[in-house]
């Protein structure tokens, strides 16, 4: 949740948000879970079916692409 929190930060502090400011933000907390995995040198792409909020942290694909 830590990691989720950085992410959120950064993503608000250059004028993006990735969710309703009263939401809890769920792309934020799987890409920190996702970030923190490739941080341990392994391979990690999310499969999705909308890249868009997700693919600003961490590679992110349509599931159709894999």
């Amino acid at each position: 949740m830590l990691k989720a929190a950085e992410l959120w930060d950064q993503v608000r502090n250059q004028g993006k948000s990735t969710a309703d400011n009263k939401a809890l933000d769920g792309d934020v907390i799987l890409a920190s879970q996702s970030v923190l995995v490739a941080n341990y040198g392994h391979e990690v792409i999310i499969a999705t079916s909308n890249k868009k909020h997700l693919s600003i942290f961490i590679d992110a694909r349509e599931w159709q692409e894999i």
